[in-house]
């Protein structure tokens, strides 16, 4: 394993560093820069992510990142560099924002480097190392147990939404309609249900509508008409056009191959 190397500790206060100051200048990070604020307050900006800091949370930055902070913000740091491997590339894929309920054990953690960084000595190389290695094992679990959260969340979301559809398959199913039965706003429910199921919430509606006509055909003499208004198609015209465009022929013309292929 290719180790990571420390290459400062500490404690930043803007009250003291930047006193004059209201927000930090804009910066492209070169390292990674792993932060447990002391107290809230402030505000982080890392590339497109934004949040308002509160003390059970890592900030995890990486190389090449842009952030700046709204002041006032106190925290602990580590600034590391890590070689090419499989260490650096599982971190760079760590959430920015890192929720936490091991404040004690970072604390730990960045008080050991922190006075390591203050009276250096070289027969502490190897505990260094473990300590780096400890804080960015618990960043990578902290931040993998936050977005296995937020996973099971969104497919919640995902399910109760795809049970709604199923209840109501005849009626109205709009985005903000089924947004609303799940209590999400309509672009944050089609984000989560897409992310879910890989598809529109248009696209699924459509093709649970064509498999509830398609039984239909099969097992009842109902009228095109009825089976259209059955599925909540507004008319028989659109059900056949959306019937054809998805599965490449009429409706009849579907129920004649089916009933062909028990006599092949």
């Amino acid at each position: 394993m290719k180790l990571p190397t420390l290459v400062t500790a500490g404690i930043y206060d803007s009250r003291i560093a930047a006193k004059s100051l209201a927000i930090s200048q804009n910066r492209r990070t070169t390292k990674f820069e792993l932060e447990l604020p002391i107290e809230g307050g402030g505000t982080s900006y890392i590339d497109s992510n934004t949040t308002p800091i509160h003390p059970n949370m890592i900030i995890s930055v990486k190389p090449g990142q842009l952030r700046h902070t709204k002041f006032p913000f106190k925290c602990y740091y580590v600034h590391m560099t890590l070689p090419e491997g499989p260490l650096r590339d599982t971190l760079l894929q760590t959430e920015n924002y890192i929720p936490t309920e091991r404040r004690e054990t970072y604390e730990r953690l960045f008080a050991r480097l922190i006075k390591h960084v203050s009276f250096p000595s070289p027969t502490e190389e190897i505990l260094v190392q473990s300590l780096l290695l400890e804080l960015i094992y618990t960043v990578i679990k902290d931040s993998s147990a936050g977005s296995l959260g937020r996973t099971a969340r969104r497919d919640s979301a995902a399910e109760e939404g795809i049970r709604y559809i199923r209840e109501h398959l005849t009626e109205d199913l709009s985005l903000e309609t089924v947004a609303r039965a799940v209590s999400l706003s309509p672009v944050y429910f089609h984000n989560v249900f897409k992310a879910a199921t890989g598809k529109t919430l248009h696209s699924y509606i459509e093709e649970q509508r064509i498999k509830k006509a398609i039984h239909l055909l099969q097992t009842t003499d109902a009228s095109l008409t009825g089976i259209a208004y059955e599925c909540g198609f507004s008319s028989q015209s659109y059900f056949s056009f959306v019937f054809k465009r998805r599965m490449g022929q009429t409706p009849r013309s579907y129920l004649r191959e089916s009933y062909g292929k028990y006599e092949q």
